[in-house]
């Protein structure tokens, strides 16, 4: 009966010590998914931002062809 309550101790030790490690694994991954997050909000606004610079730009090409075109170069 001692050999067996020893034994659990000695199980339930060990899962105290899993339960740690994964907790902490858990932490640092939330930890992790949370800046890659903030990151991608970051990325998205960026892409936003280039998308309407990029529609600007090519209106304005397009305003300078027709302006050329009515000079007649």
């Amino acid at each position: 009966m001692l050999a067996k309550f020893t034994e659990m101790r000695k199980q339930s030790s060990i899962l105290r010590k899993q339960y740690a490690f994964l907790l902490a694994e858990s932490t640092e991954m939330n930890a992790r998914y949370t800046e890659m997050r903030k990151q991608l909000s970051i990325l998205r606004k960026q892409y936003a931002f280039l998308l309407a610079k990029s529609t600007e730009m090519r209106k304005q090409s397009g305003i300078l062809l027709i302006e050329i075109d009515l000079i007649g170069y």
